[in-house]
């Protein structure tokens, strides 16, 4: 995972541009996650309550794979600077301790708001697995930097 931070402005972004992040989720990327948004869920920590579920092994908050779309707005596209407006958000598949996630983003809508004089911009989100299943995926919203 890169930690370069890029910046494209409303007017330098087209349709159809794309960047990607990947990463291992570890399980103590699993603890900080759950110490940080209070979601001390069982499903997340412990093994053997996670042992007699659908997943049958503990999985990682949804919202971990979600956080990595994030990283890709605010660090590559539309990159530093951007502001995380709204999601629309499917969580399709459950993603484990050692699975590495790849976000891919790719813009899709570009709208000029003359009378505000900024940009408002749809992306396109969706997080694979290891092996190329697609576990989480979805819509954002965001405000590019002005300059």
């Amino acid at each position: 995972m890169s930690n370069e931070c890029k910046k494209f402005t409303g007017a330098e972004l087209k349709i159809g541009m794309t960047a990607e992040r990947s990463k291992t989720i570890t399980k103590k990327d699993i603890e900080y996650f759950g110490i940080v948004s209070t979601d001390t869920n069982p499903m997340h920590f412990d093994e053997d309550y996670a042992s007699k579920t659908q997943f049958g092994r503990c999985i990682a908050h949804g919202v971990i794979s979600l956080s990595l779309c994030g990283s890709v707005l605010g660090m590559e596209l539309p990159g530093l600077g951007t502001i995380h407006m709204g999601q629309e958000v499917t969580f399709k598949k459950p993603v484990y301790p050692g699975d590495t996630i790849t976000a891919h983003c790719e813009i899709i809508d570009i709208q000029y708001k003359e009378k505000k004089d900024f940009y408002i911009v749809k992306v396109k989100q969706w997080v694979t697995n290891q092996n190329g299943d697609v576990v989480t995926e979805g819509i954002a919203t965001c405000m590019p930097p002005k300059a």
